[in-house]
């Protein structure tokens, strides 16, 4: 399972980091661990270039409260093309912070930028004590990385991510079409709204969508209803990555986003950097999820044991009829006009 802790992004963390990577007023993202999930606990806005504010790090840190900072690097962030925002994640664990802390910031820092999309990171730095996030802390941490140290298998494959930066920033993501900033609608073909409508209404169970790099848009690659949970493994290639929305009960929906660790790193960038973009919009359509799962290894991750332990941990007690209260399917107004309003 991607999320080795089971702790995932919550939707203010993610909408917090999308207003950072489009405005010019965020530096630092202090993000803390509540509960299951990821927070954004403290900002600490642009008032200077990328030095100035980096040595105010500290600020930010406690003696035994282990944290992720997101630090904006670009010194020039009024006219940076969000798409090509770069940022440094920093993993703050003190000696004396808990053992079971210590524990999940480790699980959990994978989980952190792959919601967020792993793209935006170029750098990843690892400190026990205030001072290695210092301005001085920071640029002995460069100088290690340049001298040809070995790179860790992590490191290996953020430079392979980077190496493709340039090729993929061309491909239009849902992040590249802004539809979770300007409102601009998300570029798929006309089945997958079909699809998400049958999805909406019930009448289909399962509904698996495709990036399609060729005409550059999402597309529908099938969609029915699944008689047993132990064919949702099945339905999902373990080559490539896919999106699928699956009701587990006439009361859960759950979405998928498979992404095996063997499939193409552009396409993982692609639909790593996509998935939130994706979630909104679809959501603004009408279709509600109940559980959110990132997986790896879709034959294990999404065994009927496991997928049942999932849904289980994911989903928060709530009335029995909160599926009534479902908002009715909205089909995405075409791009050629405005959605109408009324007077």
């Amino acid at each position: 399972m991607a999320h080795q802790s089971g702790i995932s992004v919550s939707d203010s963390l993610a909408a917090v980091f999308v207003d950072a990577l489009t405005g010019n007023s965020v530096r630092t993202i202090k993000v803390s661990i509540s509960g299951e999930t990821l927070e954004a606990s403290a900002t600490q806005p642009i008032e200077g270039d990328f030095a100035h504010d980096f040595s105010r790090l500290a600020h930010l840190l406690e003696a035994a409260e282990p944290c992720y900072l997101l630090v904006r690097h670009d010194d020039d962030s009024s006219t940076a093309d969000p798409l090509k925002s770069k940022w440094l994640l920093c993993t703050y664990v003190p000696d004396a912070a808990p053992v079971r802390a210590k524990m999940l910031h480790a699980s959990t820092k994978a989980s952190l930028t792959k919601a967020l999309g792993e793209s935006y990171f170029v750098d990843d730095i690892f400190g026990t004590t205030v001072d290695e996030f210092s301005l001085d802390g920071y640029h002995q941490h460069r100088r290690h990385v340049e001298s040809g140290a070995p790179l860790t298998e992590r490191e290996q494959e953020m430079q392979r991510i980077k190496d493709l930066e340039s090729s993929a920033a061309e491909t239009p993501t849902m992040d590249s079409r802004r539809t979770h900033v300007s409102g601009a609608k998300l570029n798929m073909s006309d089945d997958v709204v079909q699809a998400l409508e049958d999805y909406a209404s019930g009448s289909v169970n399962f509904v698996m969508l495709a990036f399609d790099f060729t005409d550059e848009r999402f597309v529908l690659d099938h969609k029915g209803s699944l008689q047993a949970h132990e064919e949702l493994a099945l339905a999902l290639p373990d080559d490539e990555p896919r999106y699928a929305l699956y009701w587990y009960d006439s009361a859960t929906s759950v979405f998928v986003y498979s992404c095996p660790a063997d499939s193409n790193v552009r396409k993982r960038m692609v639909y790593s950097a996509s998935k939130y973009g994706f979630l909104v919009t679809v959501q603004k359509m009408g279709v509600r999820f109940d559980a959110k799962l990132e997986v790896d290894n879709p034959r294990v991750d999404l065994s009927a044991e496991t997928l049942a332990e999932e849904v289980s941990t994911r989903t928060a007690p709530t009335a029995p009829n909160a599926h009534i209260t479902q908002p009715k399917f909205k089909r995405p107004a075409p791009p050629s006009r405005r959605p109408r309003t009324n007077n």
